[in-house]
């Protein structure tokens, strides 16, 4: 038996009496025995403190909570785990003084910790039990995440606890769990979080809308906070708290954070909200795994959530190793742990060496279009910029397009004859974009290192975009991490029918941009000319 809360300046005597309340048990069908009731009244009123009792299905008192004279702090439920569609298994009950009964923290301790229901008890200036408010959550497709029942003395409650509990869980349709129905779209809350203006947080969530659109997600809510990152939550607690009742009360299965999340970080707000947690870099991969067509789009995209996973992989299963010495062996071997971390290291350096070799083969053929002499001309810009479209609409290609980020991956090579018969080689690359994962960026080094190859980048950029202007820096820095930065650059605003005309005389004249449209044939000759020109300049003897 043990008091949790604020119990330590308690007198012993105050102490010994409240430590019996667990000898004490209600009836499993009603929500308090009259005489327990009684009794935690009369204690609250000798110490000047609310208390609370969290008590099971079976009416047993699971713990006893000491608060301060204004509330109390339920302790961690983590070893009552949630069922399925099930609430908590815990109601509790505790002690006010005062005419205002059940408040917002009280809702809020209902809601997120999914009790059974939350009742509480007004004492009186004599120590004894006034009225009694109860709240329970509802179930189904009603207006409310909660509900509250009148006041009423507490000699004249009637509510029979195992029905009321029943019928919430067997309900038609009950949310207190996240349930994803065949072919329906996971649903998600994006949260960004970070020192920068509210602005700058606002374009994040655009984008990670964008890139939860693309791994098929539907974004129900965003919450952005102004403030550094919280290293044990990300969030602060007030914010953790507003997203999980916002979780409940929408059916969420998803948090979506803007940032890179660390494994502690995962892991406690995995245990607050009892959801899944994914990062930025993590949604990022699984759009990568959907979109990589090549045996070695697949390898690299394996390799990149190979590094990221290796590090997170959990030591809470140690306790579970097992023997792998044998003769010669000294102490317990390997843990499953430490099994799986050496399986891992073992993938990456075949998945490196099998890349490695793909690479000597792509540089080869490299070296004979080098031979031919045609001038290399590759396409750069952020995803979702429509690159692919282009190359498509010059070529005549059937390349794969949608208007998603990174929907394609794979770098596509074709020929173009440009006016006065000059032909070259454009290449289409994989798009960019903020904050783009090292381990990505890595993986597909190889891939973009083509570009080195390169007589003139055609930098696309979206016009219809709000954030173009964050987007061309963007590609400018990556290209100069690179060292991509030398090489000659055509900057081309795509999009222009999506704008007005100022936008585009304004990307005109900031950038020297050559204003098109892929969709609209019409407007190319002017790139294309611009194409031959630079390349003739770059070429020309002296």
């Amino acid at each position: 038996m043990e008091l949790y809360g604020n119990h330590h300046d308690l007198k012993p005597r105050q102490q010994k009496l409240i430590l019996r309340l667990y000898r004490r048990k209600s009836q499993p069908e009603e929500v308090i025995n009259p005489e327990l009731a009684r009794q935690l009244a009369l204690l609250s009123r000798d110490c000047g403190r609310e208390l609370g009792l969290l008590l099971n299905r079976q009416g047993r008192v699971e713990m006893v909570i000491v608060g301060d004279s204004q509330a109390i702090t339920i302790p961690s439920l983590h070893r009552y785990r949630l069922g399925h569609g099930r609430l908590r298994g815990l109601r509790c009950i505790h002690t006010a003084f005062g005419p205002k009964i059940i408040n917002r923290e009280d809702l809020t301790d209902l809601t997120m910790l999914r009790l059974d229901l939350m009742a509480v008890i007004e004492v009186n200036s004599a120590g004894l039990p006034e009225k009694i408010e109860i709240a329970h959550l509802l179930s189904g497709t009603e207006t409310g995440r909660h509900t509250s029942l009148t006041p009423v003395p507490l000699d004249q409650l009637d509510l029979n606890c195992l029905e009321l509990f029943s019928e919430l869980e067997s309900s038609a349709g009950n949310r207190f769990s996240h349930q994803t129905i065949a072919d329906e779209k996971q649903r998600a809350i994006i949260v960004s979080v970070g020192p920068d203006a509210a602005k700058t947080l606002d374009q994040s969530v655009t984008e990670m809308s964008e890139l939860a659109r693309a791994a098929k997600i539907t974004v129900v809510d965003t919450f952005t906070q102004q403030r550094q990152l919280n290293p044990h939550s990300a969030v602060g607690s007030g914010k953790l708290k507003e997203i999980i009742i916002a979780a409940l009360e929408q059916d969420i299965e998803l948090l979506l954070f803007d940032h890179d999340l660390s494994p502690t970080q995962v892991n406690n707000l995995a245990r607050a909200t009892d959801l899944k947690i994914i990062d930025r870099t993590l949604l990022i991969l699984d759009i990568f795994a959907r979109r990589a067509l090549s045996r070695e789009g697949k390898l690299k995209v394996e390799l990149a959530q190979l590094k990221y996973r290796l590090p997170r992989i959990s030591d809470k299963t140690t306790a579970l190793s097992r023997l792998t010495g044998g003769i010669g062996s000294r102490g317990p071997g390997e843990t499953t742990l430490e099994i799986d971390r050496r399986r891992i290291r073992e993938r990456i350096t075949r998945i490196e060496k099998k890349l490695k070799k793909m690479a000597r083969s792509r540089a080869n053929a490299r070296k004979k279009r080098k031979r031919n002499q045609l001038p290399q001309v590759s396409i750069v810009g952020y995803t979702n910029a429509g690159k692919s479209t282009l190359l498509n609409v010059l070529t005549k290609s059937e390349i794969f397009t949608e208007d998603l980020p990174f929907a394609t991956l794979d770098p596509t090579t074709r020929r173009l004859r440009l006016p006065r018969e000059q032909e070259i080689i454009i290449t289409d690359t994989v798009g960019f974009i903020r904050k783009l994962p090292k381990d990505l960026l890595d993986a597909f080094r190889t891939t973009l290192e083509e570009l080195n190859e390169a007589d003139l980048l055609l930098h696309l950029i979206d016009s219809s975009n709000s954030e173009v202007n964050e987007q061309i820096e963007t590609v400018e820095t990556l290209l100069k991490e690179l060292e991509l930065d030398h090489i000659p650059t055509l900057i081309v605003a795509n999009k222009i029918d999506l704008v007005k005309p100022e936008t585009v005389q304004r990307l005109k004249k900031q950038y020297q941009a050559i204003a098109i449209s892929a969709r609209r044939p019409q407007t190319l000759p002017p790139l294309l000319s611009a194409i031959a020109e630079t390349l003739r300049r770059r070429h020309r003897p002296g």
